[in-house]
């Protein structure tokens, strides 16, 4: 029989698993980015990195390019798409 904890186990890994795609979703779009052009820094990849951990915090897989242009704009840089893929990161002044 399944108590209280062990649904709140479930939910818990669920969410981890929510987050999780939604993590994988955005850093590919920005991985093959990167490796096609180029990044400015090993620093701004960093922090990048770091504000996509934030802003993606609580939120469904499906808002992924949101996170993507929040914490881009938050790290100093504008993103261009093309389609589902970031076709340019421009930083801005």
């Amino acid at each position: 029989m399944l108590g209280a904890a062990e649904f709140e186990d479930m939910r818990l890994d669920l969410a981890a698993a929510e987050q999780a795609a939604l993590y994988d979703v955005a850093f590919a779009s920005l991985n093959r980015h990167w490796s096609a052009r180029g990044a400015t820094s090993v620093g701004s990849v960093t922090r990048i990195c770091e504000l996509v951990h934030v802003h993606a915090a609580d939120r469904p897989q499906s808002d992924w390019k949101a996170v993507v242009a929040e914490a881009t704009n938050e790290a100093g840089f504008h993103v261009r798409w093309d389609g589902d893929e970031v076709a340019s990161l421009e930083a801005r002044p």
